[in-house]
């Protein structure tokens, strides 16, 4: 039995299921869109191909994916700051051995099981006109600070990451709990022998060591944010004046209701190469101090 689970041939009739299935669903998928980016095609006519024409009206005459652009790395960094540094606080918080942690931690993570549609439909009504917040407000006498929240291009789109980041905080706590419990606790107590109150300990002892984990946090961060569409299409369908028009919402219009098809693979090619180029770049300035980590716990 040994031998044959070691022959390649077994290996390979064992594993070319699933590389078939994920291959069309993956790969095949993606070639089509890179070759249909460079044609013309309303989905029912012929398919006429026109080089980088798409590109050149996508990057010179189209103004509303220049917006939705800005607005894509707008919604990213609203991300970043909502999800991270609340997910690392309560990460830290709980996992410092006090009573009923893993019921919290629970309770925190409930939100992600949830459908990313029924939270946003859910987070359209809290900030209605007639919603939740304003109702609060004006029962603790701030009436004049009730706002309509996604019909203000000042608010709208960062009102979408707050509903985001609800939903998801407690799934990058539990990356950051996990990361925690990887710290050996002979580090934590030396620093606590030298006098290191529970902020120093956090913040010159975990947090450096928690870098690792955060390059994973942050790929995850960052390319769900860049091909974010659920809440955009529930919450503002892109209003008000394209406000929260992001990439991935003006594809979906350019091909599935403008019904230019090539066009939408266009911005949906360029949309790949961004969240490869970010996900580069945060392993190239996470890669240092994860190899330097690497080499501590090697020589211990």
């Amino acid at each position: 039995m040994d031998k044959l689970l070691r022959d390649k041939k077994v290996i390979f009739c064992f594993v070319a299921p699933a590389i078939i299935v994920f291959s069309c669903f993956i790969p095949v998928p993606l070639v089509c869109a890179l070759i249909l980016s460079l044609c013309r095609w309303n989905m029912i006519g012929d398919i006429t191909f026109v080089g980088l024409e798409n590109y050149r009206m996508m990057f010179t005459f189209d103004d509303i994916f220049l917006q939705s652009m800005g607005n894509t790395f707008l919604y990213l960094l609203y991300s970043i700051l909502l999800q991270i540094p609340m997910a690392i606080f309560m990460a830290i918080l709980l996992t410092r051995g006090h009573r009923f942690e893993k019921l919290f931690s629970n309770i925190l993570f409930m939100p992600v099981a949830l459908s990313g549609t029924a939270v946003a439909l859910m987070f359209y009504f809290i900030y209605h006109p007639t919603g939740v917040i304003n109702s609060l407000l004006e029962a603790v006498g701030l009436g004049n600070w009730a706002h309509p929240w996604l019909a203000d291009e000042s608010t709208a789109l960062f009102a979408v990451c707050v509903r985001v980041a609800w939903q998801f905080i407690g799934y990058h706590m539990v990356i950051y709990i996990t990361g925690i419990s990887n710290i050996s606790e002979d580090l934590v107590e030396a620093a606590k022998i030298d006098g290191a109150n529970a902020w120093q300990t956090s913040t010159r002892v975990i947090l450096p060591l928690l870098k690792p984990v955060a390059l994973v946090s942050m790929i995850l961060i960052c390319t769900s944010s860049l091909k974010s569409f659920d809440s955009i299409f529930v919450m503002t369908k892109g209003g008000p004046m394209n406000a929260t028009e992001v990439m991935a919402s003006h594809m979906y219009n350019k091909a599935f209701l403008q019904l230019d098809y090539g066009y939408g693979c266009a911005i949906g090619t360029i949309l790949f190469f961004m969240c490869i180029a970010i996900t580069a770049i945060l392993t190239v300035l996470f890669r240092d101090h994860a190899g330097s980590i690497k080499k501590q716990q090697g020589g211990k």
